[in-house]
Parts: C-alpha cells; sequence; structure tokens
C-alpha cells in the first residue's frame, strides 16, 4: 500500500511537470508567432501553438542555427564540393565547426531511401556574408514543409520567412530535419570524445565540449 501511494505521488508531479512544460511551451509559441506573425496567430487556437513543433519555442539564437543547419542539410550535396577558403570559413562559423565536420563525414544524402532524391545541387555562388542567410532561409523552407497545411503552417511560415515554399511531401521535410538531428548528435559525441582524448581533461572539460557540440542548447530531442 505504501509502494502505490509513493507511485501515486510521483505519477502526481510527473503530470504537474508536463503541465508546466505544456505551458510554457504554449506561451513560447504564442509570444514568437504573435511577434512575427501577429494577424495569421490571432487566428489560430490554442490547440494550435500546443502542436507546434519544439523547435519553435526555441530560443531565437538556437532557432536560427537549427534552420542554418537544417538548411545545410537540405544543400549538402554543394556544399561538400566547395573549396574556397572565404566561404568554407563562413560555412563552418554559420553551423559550427562540430556540425560542419560531421556533414563532410555523413555518407551522401542520396543514398538514404527516406531522403528526397535531386537535393538541390546549389549554392554554387553567392558572397561569404551571404551564406548564413540563404542557409537559414533554405532552413526554414524545409521546417515549414514539415507541417501539415492550415493555420499553423500558415503563421509559422510567415514567421521564419523561408526562402521559398517548397514542393516537398512532408515525410522527405521531416527526413532531412531527422538527419540534421543526428548530426548535431554526432557532433556533440564528437566533441566530448575528442576532448576526453587529451591528457589534462576532466569532466568539467568534457561537458563544455558537450555543450559547444551542440552549440549553447540547440537541443535535439524536438527537432523531428
Amino acid at each position: 500500500m505504501g509502494g502505490s501511494m509513493a507511485d501515486s505521488k510521483y505519477e502526481g508531479i510527473d503530470r504537474r511537470a508536463l503541465l508546466r512544460d505544456r505551458r510554457e511551451h504554449r506561451a513560447r509559441v504564442a509570444q514568437r508567432l504573435t511577434r512575427e506573425a501577429p494577424v495569421a496567430a490571432d487566428c489560430l487556437p490554442w490547440a494550435a501553438f500546443d502542436a507546434a513543433p519544439d523547435w519553435l519555442a526555441w530560443p531565437d539564437d538556437a532557432l536560427v542555427l537549427w534552420q542554418r543547419r537544417v538548411g545545410a542539410v537540405f544543400c549538402a550535396p554543394a556544399l561538400r564540393r566547395w573549396i574556397d577558403t572565404a566561404r568554407v570559413t563562413a560555412l563552418r562559423s554559420a553551423l559550427g565547426d562540430g556540425f560542419y565536420r560531421s556533414l563532410l563525414r555523413a555518407d551522401d544524402p542520396m543514398a538514404v531511401a527516406t531522403l528526397p532524391v535531386g537535393l538541390p545541387d546549389w549554392p554554387l555562388n553567392g558572397a561569404p556574408s551571404e551564406i548564413a542567410p540563404l542557409l537559414r532561409g533554405c532552413g526554414a523552407a524545409v521546417l515549414v514543409a514539415t507541417l501539415p497545411h492550415g493555420g499553423l503552417r500558415h503563421a509559422v511560415s510567415q514567421a521564419l520567412a523561408p526562402l521559398a515554399e517548397l514542393m516537398m511531401p512532408a515525410a522527405h521535410a521531416q527526413a532531412l530535419v531527422k538527419r540534421a538531428s543526428g548530426l548535431c548528435a554526432g557532433a556533440a559525441v564528437a566533441a566530448v570524445q575528442a576532448c576526453a582524448s587529451m591528457p589534462s581533461a576532466t569532466a568539467a572539460d568534457a561537458a563544455t565540449a558537450a555543450g559547444a557540440g551542440t552549440e549553447a542548447g540547440t537541443v535535439i530531442g524536438g527537432a523531428a
């Protein structure tokens, strides 16, 4: 009987935590959409905010970085061939060094059955200063394509201002997002392993490296 009471207590705590997290998620999504797409957001019911993906509730800097990384996966066939020093430097800066290395080491996305065929063989041109905004716009288009058609998708499209609307099935867009999430995880693991291999590495060093690998908390659990 005592065990049952304890279980009920923890279940109550879990439910309260879940409700708190849900309210916070809803509030952050509503705040972003009200700020970036006020007219479209005003037409949404509360249920739409609840149904929004986790990344829509992330802090601005984390969401911008996530869009760039998703955009890089989308454009990976072209990015792997870049050799111009200035553009490669700008690309690494836009993505984070760990993610950039993971992207280069990854298998060809075209060979992955769940990803769409004919991924763009671009961008081929553009100044280094244009790379980060271009990747963000591409990533925004992919993220919008993961959402079902309706009011939420319309509001998110206005808020993120993608480069262009993609005529891509949601399943393909979700596969790109899943791959970006996996590369984020790989970058974080590689950062910890590299730090741990150093003779003077400490647990604190490893934790710092893990944070750097995911770019200051750009979480991947809610990416898909």
